[in-house]
C-alpha cells in the first residue's frame, strides 16, 4: 500500500534537494527576502517546492496539498499531502548544511507516510505506515539508552514569545541537569535522528505541521513515541510535541510537570 505514493514522492524529493545543494554552493544573500516578521525565505524555497508539485500535482491531481509555502489547496480528498520544500532556510542561508526536504501524507488526518531528504549527505529518510522506518534503504531504530543524563535531547520552537519562553526553559533544564541540549534549525532532521536512534528525544513548542509531520511517522515507525507535553494523542491541532524512545519519552514528561509545561 502507498507504494506508488512512496515512489512518486522519493523522485520528487530528491530532485527538488539536488536542486537545493547545487544551489546551496552558490548562494548570495543578495537574493535574501523575508516574510512576515523576520522569517528568512529564498527563491530556492519556492523552486524546489515547484519541482515537487509538479511531480505530485501530475500522478495524483486529486490529493489535497498543505505546503509551507504556497498554503492550502483543498480539493475536498481524504488523501493531502503536506509540504516544507526547505526546512532549515536560515542554515541554507548562512551556509550551514544541515537543511532538507520534507513531505508526508495524510489520509483521513491519519499520517501514513512520511519522506525526509538531507541533500548534502544525501541521505533520505522514509516510511510507511506499518513497513517500519528506513535510511538509504536500510531499518532504523529509535535509541536504546534509557537514562536521560546520557541522552542527547533536541529542542525547537515556533513563531512568538509564548513558544520561545517555553524552548527557553526546556534548554535551560535540560542543559543545565543533563548537558547536551542542542537546537540544529532543522526540525525535520531533528525528529529523522531521533527516529535513526542519533539521538533520544525533540520537543517541540509551536512548530507548524509541515515542519513534524514526515517525521513524527519515522519515529513511531522506528519504535518511538509521539504525544503532546501532556502525554496526549498528538493530533494536528497539538500545539506542542514530545517524541522519544519510550524511556526517554517518560522522563522528559516528568522534567516538563516540574517545569509546569506539562
Amino acid at each position: 500500500m502507498y507504494s506508488k505514493e512512496l515512489k512518486i514522492c522519493q523522485q520528487a524529493v530528491k530532485q527538488a534537494g539536488k536542486f537545493l545543494g547545487k544551489e546551496f554552493f552558490n548562494w548570495d544573500n543578495k537574493k535574501l527576502k523575508y516574510k512576515s516578521g523576520n522569517e528568512r525565505l529564498t527563491w530556492c524555497d519556492k523552486q524546489a517546492e515547484t519541482i515537487i508539485l509538479k511531480a505530485l500535482n501530475k500522478h495524483f491531481p486529486d490529493y489535497s496539498i498543505l505546503s509551507e509555502e504556497s498554503g492550502l489547496k483543498d480539493k475536498q480528498s481524504d488523501y493531502a499531502w503536506i509540504i516544507d520544500p526547505l526546512d532549515g532556510t536560515t542554515n541554507f542561508t548562512m551556509h550551514h548544511s544541515l537543511f532538507a526536504v520534507s513531505v508526508a501524507l495524510l489520509y483521513k488526518k491519519e499520517i501514513v507516510l512520511g519522506i525526509i531528504y538531507e541533500p548534502i549527505l544525501d541521505e533520505l529518510y522514509y516510511a510507511v505506515k506499518g513497513k517500519g522506518a528506513f535510511k538509504n534503504k536500510k531499518r532504523i531504530r529509535v535509541s536504546k539508552n534509557f537514562k536521560l543524563a546520557k541522552s542527547i535531547t533536541t529542542y525547537c520552537h515556533g513563531m512568538g514569545p509564548i513558544n520561545t519562553k517555553k524552548a527557553h526553559k526546556v534548554y535551560e533544564k535540560f542543559q543545565s541537569n543533563y548537558y547536551h541540549c542542542y537546537h540544529f534549525g532543522c526540525t525535520s532532521l531533528e525528529l529523522a535522528a531521533v527516529a535513526a536512534g542519533n539521538t533520544e528525544a525533540h520537543l517541540v513548542s509551536g512548530a507548524k505541521l509541515w515542519d513534524i509531520a514526515a517525521g513524527i511517522i519515522l519515529i513511531r515507525e522506528a519504535g518511538g513515541l509521539v504525544t503532546d507535553w501532556k502525554n496526549k494523542k498528538w493530533t494536528k491541532n497539538s500545539k506542542t510535541l514530545l517524541a522519544g524512545n519510550k524511556t526517554i519519552h517518560s522522563t522528559c514528561l516528568k522534567e516538563l510537570k516540574k517545569l509546569k509545561l506539562a
